[in-house]
């Protein structure tokens, strides 16, 4: 208990600090460990990729010993379990990440022997929050259409209920609303219950699919739903979820009424915190802004594996800028959007005398509604 409370507060003083300046190192890491991908989803080209030459065991290994003081980690794909060492990978970051809080993995659930088990693994380590999320996008006929592989539903309900089962670890079915599946979120929600008896509405997260040139591959492509349809839908799953006191509940629930903002603008909805409190890190260990702008900063094959030299260059902080002043693609995805609002509980310079942080720490005033 002391030790899930010393944890926590050393996050929660990195997001405050987050709040007043840009920290010299990220809150958050979003981390892709391979773009290999048994699925072959309509909203997503990761799996045409076949990539080779990706980040090595060892490589992986000595990021996590060059970068120890990471509280919040984001690990995604591809589908992570195809990487044979996939439990070595998770052994060094559970052992060598001392102020690990929040650990979090999407997964296709196709391999349900091998998640389960290292589910099981982690979840008697010392992390305290170790969520899990099963990706969905519609009833058995329907996710099996949109993500392109026959059986897929029963693995991935399969895979859940397994989950749930494990003390430690908090799954959650993740439902990507495109155009492919718009207007069958209620649909969706039912079959899943139906296989998963007592499944809650703050087990079921909503996400709206985007698109990306370099992590999804489908700038050009036609994935989004219909801003009206996608709003109704996020109206009806709003209404479902309620209100809860909890502070992920809370979280959650700002990150969907941001949400309908962002659905009908296209704008971020507030100052994001790319690069500010997180940065994207590809197969390679080429370092982005975030999944969505195509900004290569640095890799880290160049750097001995260092994050730092690539985190506080020159680049990456007038990046930081330019993204602050919303010069960039613009999103609104849960990889971005918590830290971002997090970030925002302060607004920068406030607690200082109003006087906004020096240049150097990549703070630009944006002009916001009702400032």
């Amino acid at each position: 208990m002391l030790e899930d409370l010393r944890r926590q507060a050393l996050l929660g003083g990195r997001v405050i600090q987050a709040n007043l300046t840009r920290p010299p190192r990220p809150v958050k890491l979003n981390v892709a460990l391979t773009y290999w991908c048994q699925y072959k989803c309509q909203t997503c080209n990761i799996w045409q990729r076949k990539p080779v030459d990706e980040l090595t065991t060892r490589e992986i290994v000595t990021f996590v010993q060059k970068n120890p003081h990471v509280s919040w980690l984001d690990l995604t794909g591809g589908e992570i379990f195809l990487r044979d060492d996939i439990t070595d990978i998770f052994d060094a970051i559970t052992e060598s990440w001392e102020d690990l809080f929040i650990l979090h993995f999407p997964t296709n659930g196709f391999l349900t022997k091998q998640i389960v088990g290292l589910a099981e693994r982690i979840a008697r380590s010392r992390v305290p929050n170790i969520i899990v999320t099963v990706s969905i996008d519609g009833d058995e006929a329907l996710n099996d259409e949109v993500r392109g592989i026959k059986g897929g539903f029963r693995r991935q309900v399969e895979t859940f209920n397994a989950l749930r089962r494990i003390d430690g670890i908090r799954p959650v079915v993740g439902m990507t609303v495109s155009k492919f599946n718009v207007g069958q979120v209620e649909r969706t929600f039912n079959a899943v219950q139906e296989a998963c008896p007592g499944l809650a509405f703050d087990d079921f997260h909503v996400n709206f699919a985007q698109v990306s040139e370099h992590y999804y591959g489908n700038a050009g492509d036609t994935v989004v739903a219909p801003t009206d349809l996608a709003i109704r839908e996020l109206r009806w799953y709003r209404a479902k979820r309620g209100t809860n006191r909890s502070a992920a509940a809370w979280i959650e629930g700002r990150y969907l009424g941001e949400l309908e903002a962002f659905l009908q603008t296209g704008q971020t909805p507030m100052p994001c915190h790319s690069l500010r409190s997180s940065c994207f890190i590809d197969p390679w260990g080429t370092v982005f802004p975030c999944i969505t702008y195509t900004r290569p900063l640095g890799t880290l094959r160049d750097t001995g594996m260092d994050l730092e030299p690539i985190w506080n260059s020159a680049e990456t902080r007038t990046t930081q800028g330019e993204i602050w002043s919303g010069s960039c693609p613009q999103c609104w995805t849960a990889c971005e959007a918590y830290q971002s609002i997090l970030g925002n509980l302060v607004r920068p310079g406030r607690a200082v005398g109003n006087q906004p942080p020096a240049p150097a720490d990549g703070y630009v005033p944006l002009t916001r509604v009702g400032d």
